[in-house]
């Protein structure tokens, strides 16, 4: 009982403490910096970005550090999501380290939008072309104390919108707790606190979110092929996110949800601990409501593919991602 009254406490202290503290804002600004929300790796995304319990590597330096002390293995992840019809392309770099009880961990994450038209007057050609380019350098430490294990990752952030720029720093933390002998997994995340310098004339808003989420290995049976048997495991993936953005009434700092909370959910198949089928769905207002993935296991490489298409003419967009374990 004292492990659940500690997962309680901590939790309470993660949603009341940083928003009075990290969180600053004014008026009903829109946010930015979305490439935060997006999951880095190809992993992340063919489960419709359900991961705040999920074991992803080190992509939870960005969705939620406790889980990194729960990885058995030290691994480095390259990822990169490539968008034709906005031009947009998203790349991620990161590590983990294991050591004990604790882990560490580093990563890079970048997004450029390229080939954006410039004009003065409503022609036919434009003036030219700009880029959009956002930056992000995290560092993170998690810590495990049984099944029970916290985080927090710290982060500096860049954006470039035409000519102007500006920098600014947030962080992330979280929690995550293992029930059933390690079957299910619990996990909580405070998401992009922080605050960004005033790009042109307004600072942009960073995309505060408030996550919970599960991942339960839910059947498990095996198969027989030839003489052969096949195990094969079913993992459902489910989290539910509350945006923390939008001022309430003239209260400086008090927050309340910028619209209405949403689902990620997402299904896996596991075949002989080598290859994984995904899919995932999006509850809410949504331009990408599905989004399908597959991973091959091959020694310590883990290959991911997966494929999003987005509705209203805005294409397919499609990521890889490449971790070696070690």
């Amino acid at each position: 009982m004292n492990r659940y009254r500690a997962f309680a406490t901590l939790m309470l202290m993660l949603v009341i403490f940083p928003l009075n503290r990290l969180v600053v804002a004014s008026g009903s600004q829109s946010t930015g910096m979305h490439f935060l929300l997006l999951g880095p790796s190809a992993h992340n995304m063919g489960l419709s970005d359900a991961h705040t319990a999920s074991l992803t590597g080190a992509s939870a330096i960005y969705l939620n550090p406790a889980l990194l002390s729960m990885e058995n293995r030290n691994s480095a992840t390259l990822s990169y999501m490539i968008w034709p019809a906005t031009d947009t392309q998203n790349s991620f770099a990161g590590m983990v380290y294991n050591k004990g009880r604790q882990a560490f961990g580093i990563a890079l994450l970048s997004s450029l939008s390229d080939n954006i038209p410039l004009r003065t007057n409503p022609t036919t050609n434009p003036d030219g072309f700009f880029a959009v380019r956002y930056f992000s350098l995290a560092g993170s430490y998690s810590r495990a104390m049984g099944p029970l294990s916290i985080g927090v990752t710290g982060m500096y952030l860049y954006e470039q919108f035409f000519r102007d720029h500006a920098s600014g720093l947030g962080m992330n933390a979280g929690l995550a707790l293992h029930l059933l002998e390690e079957r299910v997994r619990l996990g909580a995340a405070l998401k992009n606190l922080g605050s960004m310098e005033e790009l042109a004339e307004t600072a942009t808003r960073l995309p505060t979110m408030l996550s919970f989420g599960t991942d339960i290995q839910l059947l498990q049976f095996s198969t027989s092929a030839i003489e052969d048997e096949i195990p094969l495991l079913f993992s459902v993936i489910v989290d539910y996110n509350i945006p923390l953005n939008e001022i309430s009434g003239t209260e400086e700092g008090s927050i309340v949800s910028q619209g209405d909370g949403y689902f990620n959910a997402g299904l896996e198949l596991n075949i002989s601990d080598i290859i994984d089928l995904r899919a995932g769905l999006r509850s809410g207002e949504t331009q990408r409501r599905f989004s399908f993935g597959a991973g091959l296991l091959f020694s310590d490489f883990y290959f991911n593919y997966a494929f999003l298409p987005f509705s209203d003419g805005f294409g397919v967009a499609h990521a890889v991602s490449l971790q070696y374990n070690f």
